[in-house]
């Protein structure tokens, strides 16, 4: 055969060409986190999604999904042949939610496969463990994420968030009478992406101590609910990712609306150790955030410690091979703080840099301190170096065999900065007083545009390989002061003609007032107020002031905190846009803890009654809403998302 394709070129063309549309199975050599046995199906969006249905066109960035492949031999790929119900592949540039990494974006759509779908009909399952990790767009709205294998409860293995109305998320594995949830509320929530585990086998959560357990894992957290397990065989029915159109009964039309970055199903027990590396995998790979357990690569190796202080945002570089991973570039979910080797792309596989071996990380988290001077950690640092201030935040980096160099920026959305001015502190144990201050000499290039600083050249003469180091960022000039923290800063309409700013600061250093500024495109700013400040504090400070003439449309606001020595620094712009003939509600303020203002200035709505109803569309109040606005007492209202409704009319209300 080899003899006839080297003497036929056009023959050994077309092998390649077969060979180039063969579906790419890594799962012999590669799984989540290293752990492979009984590994069902593995389906990740940064791996074999196809625009066409005959799966040779791999998915551009808002293409929509024709198949999915599954990543085990297996080969359980999920497919949509109706082009109008297929999700869209988004490579990772525009969203913050998967860490530069693609995700699979359902709105009103799904993924399906023909029954028995994933699983065996006829077949007892005994273990399930199910991983995935998600970003959903409204907790608010029940939807399903997984079902396969049944109807109305019955021999169905099930993911679905907000569970009946409910802030929960709920997973039957594999029937109703396994049922187990947790609530999204607490351990879900709808600003970040979330991991979930959820572990049903007869031999315990372990395979090994207790028996007939069910349980769900949050970003790492065991949930606090177990139920019993027991052993449903499965039925001949399809698998749906994304809804559950294809089963006519049990909430249908439920779709799930948010991003899907990764989904697995073992069939088979998963010790502790190796769930711990699988979600450590998730956890790095997408930024999610991990708690009660260190991080661990596939061989077993602890690349963080998950303890102490610096366990906040935690974010990892390195290469895995034993998981498929390479993680070139990492962020914050926030985008406060990035980490990266080569040079920073839009997307992880744009990165063109790469690690040199398998099992090298660098792995960084922060003790959650402001991102600017604190007057409580200035005296911590070196003395005699020049130092002027250093930011309250620190970080903690581990590196783990990696022998290369990476950068690092880091968001402060404040000015003047210098980046002549910068320094880094690196110390051995966290307490800064005796850290090293390192710049130029020390390989280090720092840059600053956009609010972001950047620093270059970080080697192994700072972190050492298989070292951690604490690390900050120092100014060694006052024309660099990082003076004030501002934690909060927004804008809201006040009745019809005016507008009510308010903002926080945690510390102040020579803070003389502040400037209030407006606009009406967000590039030309003038003053229309000022207010004072309080100098030098290591209390959270709050300050308003109100716009009594704020323009009609949009309205752009900014704060210029001016020092006692004359140098300002800008805050960022919040918007706020005031329309009175457009005939909506106007809530104010909003959030609201005790009194709010509710009107209109369209008398059709203003003479209208107007309810107030909670998150489930039960009515609480009623109100007698006017031009002038009405004011209510909600201080008995608990904490919540409300709904203010006057005919076709809406608004919502947030209470604190």
């Amino acid at each position: 055969m080899t003899s006839a394709i080297l003497a036929n070129g056009n023959t050994m063309h077309k092998a390649i060409l077969l060979l180039s549309l063969i579906p790419f199975n890594i799962a012999d050599a590669q799984s989540p986190g290293g752990a492979s046995s009984n590994l069902r199906v593995w389906y990740k969006a940064n791996a074999n999604a196809y625009s066409n249905t005959a799966a040779t066109t791999a998915c551009a960035n808002n293409a929509t999904v024709a198949q999915w492949n599954d990543q085990t031999a297996n080969t359980l790929h999920l497919t949509q042949a109706t082009s109008g119900q297929r999700p869209t592949w988004l490579d990772g540039s525009a969203s913050a939610y998967f860490n530069y990494n693609p995700s699979i974006k359902f709105t009103d759509h799904y993924l399906q496969r023909a029954a028995p779908g994933i699983l065996v009909n006829g077949t007892a399952y005994d273990k399930i463990n199910l991983y995935a990790v998600y970003y959903d767009y409204d907790a608010a709205n029940f939807d399903w994420l997984l079902f396969t294998n049944g109807a109305n409860g019955f021999t169905r293995v099930s993911l679905s968030m907000n569970f009946a109305g409910g802030a929960n998320m709920d997973c039957d594995v594999p029937s109703t009478f396994n049922r187990v949830s947790v609530n999204t509320a607490t351990n879900l929530p709808v600003d970040r992406t979330n991991i979930i585990a959820v572990k049903a086998d007869k031999t315990g959560i372990y395979g090994g101590g207790e028996t007939n357990k069910v349980q769900a894992f949050t970003n790492g957290t065991a949930g606090s609910f177990t139920t019993t397990h027991t052993s449903i065989t499965e039925g001949n029915f399809p698998t749906e990712v994304g809804d559950n159109e294809l089963v006519l009964t049990d909430a249908t039309n439920s779709p799930f609306t948010g991003e899907l970055g990764e989904l697995f199903l073992y069939t088979g027990s998963i010790t502790q150790a190796l769930h711990q590396r699988i979600e450590s995998y998730l956890a790095l790979k997408y930024s999610a955030k991990l708690n009660s357990h260190d991080y661990f690569s596939s061989a077993g190796t602890t690349v963080y410690i998950n303890s102490g202080s610096c366990i906040n945002g935690v974010i990892g570089i390195g290469r895995d091979d034993n998981s498929g991973w390479m993680q070139k570039q990492s962020r914050q979910p926030d985008d406060s703080t990035r980490a990266y080797i080569s040079t920073l792309a839009t997307t992880n596989a744009g990165n063109a840099g790469t690690f040199s071996s398998d099992g090298q990380f660098v792995v960084i988290g922060h003790n959650g301190g402001q991102l600017r001077s604190n007057a409580s950690t200035a005296a911590e640092k070196p003395a005699g170096l020049g130092i002027f201030s250093r930011l309250n935040r620190e970080w903690k980096v581990t590196n783990t065999a990696f022998g290369g160099t990476f950068g690092m920026s880091f968001k402060l959305n404040t000015s003047p900065i210098l980046a002549s001015d910068l320094r880094l502190l690196v110390d051995d144990d966290g307490n800064f007083t005796n850290a090293s201050l390192n710049g130029a000499a020390a390989g280090l290039s720092f840059t600053y545009a956009g609010g972001v600083v950047t620093v270059t050249g970080i080697s192994t003469a700072l972190i050492p390989t298989n070292g951690t180091r604490y690390i900050t960022i120092a100014s060694v000039s006052n024309v660099t002061p990082l003076p004030v923290e501002l934690t909060y800063f927004d804008a809201q309409p006040a009745g019809f003609d005016a507008i009510d700013l308010h903002w926080i600061t945690a510390t102040e250093h020579d803070n003389d007032h502040f400037d209030v500024q407006r606009g009406a495109d967000g590039a030309a700013f003038e003053k229309i107020g000022e207010v004072s400040g309080h100098g030098n504090s290591l209390q959270a400070i709050s300050y308003a002031f109100l716009d009594r003439q704020a323009l009609p449309g949009a309205n752009y606001y900014r704060l210029s905190q001016v020092d006692h020595d004359g140098i300002a620094h800008l805050s960022p712009v919040v918007f706020v846009k005031l329309d009175p003939a457009s005939g909506v509600i106007v809530v104010a303020p909003n959030p609201a803890q005790d009194e709010v203002l509710i009107g209109s200035a369209d008398p059709e709505v203003a003479n209208s009654a107007m309810e107030l109803l909670d998150a489930f569309g039960n009515r609480v109040m009623v109100l007698a809403a006017h031009a002038g606005g009405g004011r209510y007492n909600i201080a008995f209202l608990p904490a919540g998302t409300y709904i203010v409704r006057s005919g076709s009319h809406v608004a919502r209300l947030i209470k604190r």
